[in-house]
């Protein structure tokens, strides 16, 4: 663990394919993030000249473009050459179709700090469905793809992403869990994770999530909305769910059914 005063650079890992919408609002969340000490590490296919321009027109020499072959390589693949090319001591996944607050790097890094484990995940997290217009309130559980994680530890135990195109995040949370390296944040209104339509797993996946998470009102539903909407800034959208009326309203606990 790094002594006290020190910032590690954090290496937030970004897989993309020819979806620059979504990826410039990663980017606007990873340009907004309060924790100093970062970079972007963005792995797209060569010929993706859409992805390619998006990043260029940022013109931050923070991010880290690695256009590759991605014939024939998986997903969990993928990741793991994000893993390899990143510079940072920590790591971080960072989706391009999701939403970021600026303080989530701040306040994971302060939760690995206190806990003294190497990886932090939220126990909580938003979720919106875009077709529907509607926000939920993620189940109690470590969240694979909100996976904060010291690189270097993680490396030197050889825990790799397994070559597969779903769930290779879920395995690889698992072998934290398995070498006891995690610890779970509660913080909901870091991450708010994005139904696209258009996400890796199948529309059965998030029909599951949504029934383990709890509904948010209308008005919820319609803050939440606003982080993706086009050119949206993710400092405004912070500040609407910080507030008093929107935090007090998560149902972080539900009515007990039995007696211990």
């Amino acid at each position: 663990m790094h002594e006290q005063g020190e910032q590690p650079l954090i290496s937030c890992l970004c897989i993309t394919r020819r979806r620059p919408q979504h990826l410039a609002r990663a980017i606007r969340c990873f340009q907004s993030q309060t924790y100093a000490n970062r970079e972007l590490v963005i792995v797209h296919p060569a010929a993706d000249e859409a992805t390619a321009d998006c990043i260029a027109a940022f013109a931050d020499e923070r991010i880290k473009a690695q256009a590759v072959d991605l014939q024939g390589a998986s997903l969990g693949d993928l990741r793991n050459l994000a893993l390899e090319r990143a510079g940072g001591n920590l790591a971080c996944v960072w989706d391009d179709d999701d939403w970021y607050s600026p303080e989530r790097l701040a306040r994971q890094y302060a939760a690995m700090r206190s806990s003294n484990k190497q990886a932090v995940l939220l126990a909580r997290l938003i979720i919106y469905d875009t077709a529907a217009g509607k926000a939920y309130l993620g189940a109690d559980r470590l969240w694979e793809n909100s996976v904060l994680f010291d690189r270097d530890a993680v490396l030197a135990l050889g825990i790799r992403y397994p070559a597969l195109n779903r769930h290779e995040d879920y395995e690889f949370v698992n072998l934290l869990i398995q070498h006891n390296l995690a610890y779970p944040l509660y913080d909901a209104t870091l991450y708010v994770y994005h139904i696209t339509g258009g996400n890796t797993c199948d529309p059965g996946h998030f029909d599951i999530i949504r029934r383990r998470g709890t509904a948010l009102s209308d008005d919820h539903s319609v803050i939440v909305g606003r982080c993706f909407a086009p050119d949206a800034s993710p400092l405004d959208a912070h500040a609407q769910m910080q507030h008093d009326a929107f935090t007090r309203a998560l149902p972080y606990v539900v009515p007990r059914t039995f007696r211990l």
